[in-house]
């Protein structure tokens, strides 16, 4: 099949990264696969460039991220059998598409803990096909689509690292040693986690990392000042953060929405028990008890036991470690997961011919 991308930019996100491997490994697995973004450069801009088919559509990056000059052109010169949405603000343009192309399957992604605006869910009502990365997503959507009997499947994202042998040093030590990977945004709310941190007993010993960059940082570094923490909490960036994943031997998320969050999987791939607030898909990216925890969203004093158990206890710190890595290998392969995302792209594409 020839199945071309849509993505507004390529910003260092979760999103961004799946659909630039999907695009890539697509042509691997034998399909032709192309992809066009809105806005030129990003992070990920030099990965893109590598594809058959890549093509940036505005002249200089103008910000906008809903402008897309040509786009229709630029479908008519890929002919692409089905058209895959990823992100939010691709979906703006699915309804022209769809009417413009008619032979064309038009495929929605829904990759995001936040309830849909408007835009999103006529997008989602008029696709062919929906495909979203956790069964918690594909449930609400299938409640709220239910009158429009679009075929909604789940596919977990596949996890882009590669392991690291140097995991089981960090997993050894008796230092608990925290790692937030996640954009400063409000939803991230990693100001939360700072509060939780600030209450830790005095007598264990823990540090914490703090990967990424974005408009909460500034008041993220204000309030650890705040709270004396300079001494265990230290912030970073790198827009390629594996190497993190080895040197930390827990993972830590406190965002109030997610879809399937990568830096969860990222981590149980690398061997690090997880503990996050539940919401949205986070319990899916580990299983309870045996590679991470589950805390009730809000419930400090629970999120901060379970730091205090894993800090005390390296045992069954080292016993959870291993099971995470298990537990990823088996569900979040990226080869595996990507050949399932093109099964159901062909399956979509079948249904929309036999219409």
């Amino acid at each position: 099949m020839r199945i071309l991308f849509l993505q507004d930019h390529l910003r260092l996100g979760g999103t961004e990264k799946q659909t630039t491997a999907l695009a890539k490994i697509g042509k691997e697995i034998g399909h032709q696969t192309g992809l066009v973004v809105f806005r030129p450069g990003g992070v990920l801009q030099l990965q893109a460039a590598k594809l058959d088919f890549f093509k940036e559509l505005q002249p200089f990056n103008s910000r906008i991220d809903e402008w897309a000059p040509g786009l229709k052109a630029h479908i008519r010169k890929f002919q692409p059998d089905a058209v895959v949405f990823m992100g939010k603000v691709a979906h703006i343009h699915l309804r022209k598409i769809r009417r413009s192309f008619p032979e064309i399957t038009t495929i929605a992604t829904y990759r995001s803990g936040k309830k849909p605006v408007r835009y999103y869910v006529r997008a989602l009502q008029n696709a062919h096909g929906i495909i979203t990365n956790s069964r918690n997503s594909c449930d609400h959507l299938s409640t709220v689509l239910a009158p429009y009997d679009i075929p909604i499947t789940t596919i977990h994202n596949g996890c882009l690292v590669e392991p690291n042998s140097q995991a089981l040093e960090a997993t050894n030590t008796k230092r608990l040693k925290l790692l937030c990977v996640a954009m400063f945004r409000p939803q991230k709310n990693q100001k939360e986690l700072l509060e939780i941190l600030a209450k830790l007993p005095k007598n264990l010993d823990w540090e914490c990392t703090f990967s990424g960059k974005g408009k909460t940082l500034s008041s993220c570094k204000q309030l650890t000042g705040q709270l004396n923490l300079e001494d265990r909490v230290r912030f970073t960036w790198n827009p390629d953060p594996y190497e993190l994943y080895a040197r930390h031997n827990v993972a830590v998320l406190t965002s109030d929405k997610e879809g399937l969050p990568n830096c969860l999987i990222e981590a149980q791939c690398s061997g690090l028990p997880i503990i996050a607030y539940l919401v949205n898909g986070v319990k899916e990216c580990f299983e309870e008890g045996v590679s991470g925890f589950g805390i009730p969203f809000g419930n400090q004093a629970a999120f901060s036991d379970a730091l205090a158990l894993l800090g005390n206890d390296r045992k069954r710190r080292i016993q959870m470690a291993a099971s995470a890595k298990e537990f990823g290998e088996a569900h979040f392969d990226f080869r595996k997961q990507s050949e399932t995302f093109f099964q159901d792209v062909e399956f979509f594409h079948a249904g929309n011919r036999l219409a």
